[in-house]
């Protein structure tokens, strides 16, 4: 029997059985670190990988088993979302210039009018890292009013699919931000894409008849999006009339 470095605890095998740190002592080496980071990098990445597959094909089915207890085969919600959103954001700040020059050209506003646009798309590329977290817990909020008789559903575990669902939106953003580097128009599509996604989501996990349940999931979905835009108005209105002077 061989006690553990890290705790203490005798054990006759590989690994403690308390803390799972290994038995044998190794010195490190340069190997020894590039094979921690490496196999870090991948597993990491093909866990990510593995969610967002099933996320995105049975995204009601996933979450419901995730809610149930069924945890390990999937990355958790807000790791699942914070990576995803980190991605995005290092993206928007690359594209959203030539995205925004492209919405000016189209509304072609002139003078005061014009200078309040592009002070309002500036906050926008400088705070989109904090608006962006606004969305799940809007999403997670109307999906509990809307589905908690129906399903049994908390607010916590509302937020749990929301962080999922949302992040996985986010893909598509990022999907179709690279894309519109052929056609900056193709990043508009994202709203109808992101609207058809969740509503499949929505019914996959409420199980609900078809016709009531796509009315209930679009106007759900809708109201999210709209006041999750109410919200960030609000605050570029209060910065730019109130903080900005």
């Amino acid at each position: 029997m061989e006690k553990c470095l890290n705790c203490g605890a005798e054990s006759a095998g590989k690994y403690c059985p308390d803390c799972g740190q290994e038995i044998e002592f190794k010195r490190l080496e340069v190997k020894t670190i590039f094979h921690d980071v490496t196999h870090g990098i991948l597993h990491w990445e093909n866990s990510i990988l593995k969610t967002f597959k099933q996320i995105l094909l049975k995204p009601g089915d996933t979450v419901k088993y995730y809610i149930s207890g069924q945890r390990k085969s999937v990355v958790k919600p807000f790791t699942y979302f914070i990576f995803i959103q980190t991605v995005y954001v290092l993206i928007f700040h690359w594209m959203s210039g030539q995205y925004f020059a492209f919405l000016n050209f189209t509304i072609n506003s002139a003078g005061t009018m014009q200078e309040k646009i592009i002070q309002m798309q500036h906050a926008i590329n400088a705070y989109i890292n904090y608006f962006n977290y606004f969305m799940p817990v809007f999403f997670a909020l109307y999906f509990f009013l809307f589905y908690k008789k129906k399903t049994g559903i908390n607010y916590a575990e509302s937020i749990a699919l929301s962080f999922y669902w949302i992040g996985t939106t986010l893909v598509f953003g990022i999907v179709l931000m690279l894309l519109s580097l052929i056609d900056i128009r193709i990043w508009n599509a994202r709203l109808l894409l992101n609207f058809i996604y969740l509503v499949f989501a929505i019914m996959q996990f409420a199980k609900m008849p078809k016709f009531k349940g796509i009315l209930k999931s679009v106007l759900m979905v809708f109201l999210s999006y709209f006041t999750f835009a109410a919200f960030v108005s609000v605050v570029l209105f209060v910065y730019f009339y109130f903080l900005a002077r």
